[in-house]
């Protein structure tokens, strides 16, 4: 590895020095390019990239390539990483761990460049969010948010204000205890994605997710420790059943669960299977509101400076405010900025599908933390230990404990 990080210097630096003098030699290059979104999102990307080979002035051909899910696309990066097979750009899962983290400032450089962009393109958190060590890595596409997506129908029945959902925790707890006692069979609160709801819960909680370096966890402190003994409360008095969020879109789908909490992503979904008045708004909070933003990343490639300046053309096209808007309108991920956010496309969709707001509005009160090798791996084990906790395992400072633990280790071999 340390080899091929040493090869990305050496290519960087002969791109820094052609840099100017290519910024007219795209002209009929043809580029790879992963991605690792499917479904709709992933339709919608893969039209976009046949619209801009029809129509861009530069002659520059895209050859996009499903690249699998974000595990197996970073697993097909890291491969490529070894045996200097790179595309000349994707849209991949943590995208600062195989730009700058190996040494790859492309992306700086193209943003100072003749044909650049500002940062106040994007909003600030999308930013953060793609980050490495102070540098911008990589570009916001399909970013999105945690939300809570409410049942109407189900808040009526146990004679709730469908127009008032839970603000805090000890709300949501008090409306989904009221909705299961007033309607047999109903679910009080689910979640898509434990990892991503407890990272929420930990910063509503006014604590850390990992230190400020990142040398650690923080997860495990008595914030994060709190937060999961509120998921276990949830748990014990029948509101959440254990070990069976991977059904739950389905099950909010289906009318049966009254709290859902889940990526903007899901919106498409709910709105076409939904039969019953739903809505969203932010994440309940404690100390304060708060969510993690989560998506891929696009990145460009150390390549030929033809190549490279052909990726920074498509990135630069990608998010530019009208595809953005475009993207969000077709899959329900947020804009990247706030030219598109205000755009025309984006604020009609909010007209006609006002669910759509809560994500863009939790922008505002999102936040991320730096990115580490280990990202991943601390994401499973969080995972774990949530079910641990679910299942009678463990208890939450536990449970907490040991994936801290686990962590360090994963960081000490790493180093």
């Amino acid at each position: 590895m340390k080899r091929q990080v040493s090869r990305n210097l050496v290519r960087l630096v002969v791109s820094g020095v052609l840099f100017a003098a290519s910024l007219a030699s795209a002209q009929g290059t043809s580029i790879d390019f992963w991605y690792a979104i499917s479904g709709k999102a992933g339709e919608t990307l893969q039209s976009m990239i046949g619209e801009f080979n029809a129509s861009n002035e530069f002659g520059i051909t895209v050859n996009g390539t499903f690249s699998g899910s974000y595990g197996d696309t970073a697993q097909k990066v890291l491969a490529a990483l070894a045996a200097n097979s790179l595309p000349a750009g994707g849209l991949v899962p943590a995208g600062p761990l195989w730009t700058c983290r190996e040494g790859n400032y492309l992306l700086e450089q193209y943003m100072a460049g003749p044909e650049g962009l500002s940062e106040d393109h994007f909003f600030p958190v999308l930013l953060d969010y793609n980050r490495y060590e102070g540098h911008l890595c990589s570009l916001p596409f399909n970013n999105s948010t945690m939300v809570m997506f409410y049942n109407k129908d189900l808040m009526a029945q146990a004679g709730l204000d469908p127009a008032a959902p839970p603000q805090t925790w000890d709300e949501l707890l008090d409306q989904a205890k009221a909705i299961a006692k007033a309607v047999p069979g109903s679910i009080g609160v689910e979640v898509r994605d434990e990892a991503w709801w407890l990272k929420g819960l930990i910063l509503q909680n006014g604590g850390a997710i990992v230190t400020e370096d990142p040398t650690g966890p923080a997860f495990q402190e008595p914030a994060g420790v709190a937060a999961l003994e509120y998921w276990k409360t949830l748990v014990d008095q029948g509101l959440m059943p254990p070990a069976q969020h991977d059904v739950s879109r389905d099950l909010f789908v289906g009318g049966r669960v009254a709290f859902l909490m889940a990526s903007t992503a899901t919106l498409g979904t709910v709105a076409d299977g939904a039969a019953f008045a739903y809505g969203t708004d932010l994440l309940p909070g404690k100390v304060e509101r708060g969510s993690t933003v989560g998506g891929a990343a696009l990145v460009m490639f150390p390549s030929t400076p033809e190549k490279e300046l052909a990726t920074w053309r498509l990135l630069k096209w990608l998010t530019s405010a009208e595809n953005s808007a475009r993207f969000t309108e077709a899959t329900g991920y947020v804009p990247t900025g706030p030219e598109a956010a205000a755009s025309e496309t984006v604020q009609s969709l909010i007209r006609e599908q006002p669910a759509y707001a809560a994500g863009f509005d939790q922008l505002a009160v999102s936040s991320q933390y730096p990115h580490f090798f280990e990202m991943g791996t601390m994401d499973s084990l969080l995972a774990d230990a949530i079910e641990f906790v679910e299942l009678g395992i463990k208890t939450p400072p536990q449970a907490l404990d040991d994936a801290a633990n686990e962590l360090n280790k994963e960081i000490a071999a790493n180093q």
